[in-house]
């Protein structure tokens, strides 16, 4: 009887265990579909997260220590949503596997969402050695008062963009509730006609950490000319033509306590840009010695936003990096540093990452539509010198 009772003690035990920081790849471990990847578990075996910040380790009982045989992604999964309707057709959420000599750590990549559901889904074995899986829904309780939902931004900003732009970023007041953007996000016409397949659809959408920001890309197949996509569907936009990105209203927050109210953006189409950058083109301002006035730079086209805020730093003449805040103006076609402290070297230095890239993806590297007989660029990045102003 005791050794019965033994056995039956030797399960699974969900613990909680608190995140230690950064983002972590996805991978996978082992080999997918085998059945001794199932573990033993019983009813209450689950301590649900109750901070964004936590992950979830599953202690595996003996049977299941070499790790050889186990496939953690399909013993310990955990998915967007309600139990309803989890989880046939849908991907869960991107995460990392570590195992110890005892248990597995599942980390999410990105951190939960207060108020979202989720439901954590583990694989069990019957008396008769089948698998089956048991659902355990949770939701992290908010700590902080409601933000009304809306659309805060859209880049690029302008009203005039060039026939291949790549990608958009749209900013959000409050995390929303992912896995179902394109639901409610559309490209449409001047005629009204809606283009299901502009955008490129990918199985993880790609928010920001905070799911206040997400970018959007234009499928590359309908940018580059003389491949498939481009030529069934044609390019999704036309030189000459007015077209208007549409946000739906109805989109819920993260929480589902409330939904987005509808936001647009019209444009109109100017001819494509498929010619490197070059900062030659570039027009530049020094600012005056012993001033806190900004270093400005023109640009001869609109580069893109979130990169020109990491792949542009300014550094003094001994190679010290300068401390001080970069600003975008005029529809991403400026760029300013506003110094920390008032300038005291006579020359500075200009550093410009060569995977800076312009509004249609083009870096200083290579074009997103190039021939596959031309040779990419130098990856150095580029080195610009300027005299202070007495």
């Amino acid at each position: 009887m005791s050794s019965i009772l033994a056995i039956s003690l030797i399960s699974l035990l969900l613990v909680i265990v608190y995140r230690n920081g950064g983002e972590s790849s996805t991978q996978r471990y082992a080999r997918a579909g085998q059945s001794d990847s199932a573990a033993l578990g019983h009813e209450g075996s689950l301590i649900i997260p109750s901070h964004v910040t936590q992950a979830v380790e599953l202690n595996l009982s003996e049977r299941y220590m070499d790790r050889n045989r186990v496939d953690y992604s399909e013993l310990l999964q955990v998915y967007v949503g309600s139990d309803e309707d989890c989880c046939t057709n849908k991907d869960p959420i991107v995460g990392s596997y570590e195992a110890d000599n005892r248990s597995v750590k599942f980390i999410p990549r990105f951190d939960f969402v207060e108020g979202q559901d989720y439901v954590i889904r583990v694989q069990h074995r019957s008396d008769d050695n089948g698998v089956f899986h048991k659902l355990t829904p949770f939701k992290i309780q908010a700590n902080t008062p409601a933000v009304k939902p809306e659309v805060t931004a859209i880049y690029p900003s302008g009203d005039i963009l060039p026939e291949n732009v790549l990608r958009f970023y749209i900013h959000f007041s409050t995390p929303m509730q992912p896995h179902v953007a394109f639901e409610y996000i559309k490209l449409v016409d001047a005629s009204g006609n809606v283009d299901d397949a502009a955008f490129m659809k990918f199985k993880q959408e790609l928010w920001s950490e905070d799911r206040t920001r997400l970018t959007v890309l234009i499928d590359p197949g309908r940018i580059k000319r003389n491949v498939s996509t481009n030529l069934s569907l044609g390019p999704a936009l036309h030189k000459g033509e007015n077209y208007t990105l549409v946000v739906e209203e109805g989109w819920p927050t993260a929480n589902g306590t409330e939904a987005l109210a509808s936001f647009s953006k019209s444009f109109f189409v100017s001819d494509a840009l498929r010619e490197l950058p070059t900062s030659e083109n570039w027009e530049i301002t020094a600012p005056a010695i012993r001033t806190k006035d900004a270093l400005e730079i023109k640009f001869d086209r609109p580069f893109d936003h979130q990169l020109l805020h990491k792949d542009i730093k300014v550094f003094s003449a001994a190679g010290e990096a300068i401390q001080g805040e970069s600003l975008i103006g005029n529809h991403e076609t400026e760029w300013y540093f506003q110094p920390n402290e008032a300038w005291v070297n006579e020359q500075i230095t200009i550093v410009v990452d060569s995977e800076l890239e312009d509004v249609a993806g083009n870096n200083f590297r290579d074009l997103l539509d190039h021939s596959i007989e031309i040779e990419t660029r130098d990856r150095s990045p580029i080195v610009i010198s300027i005299d202070l102003t007495p």
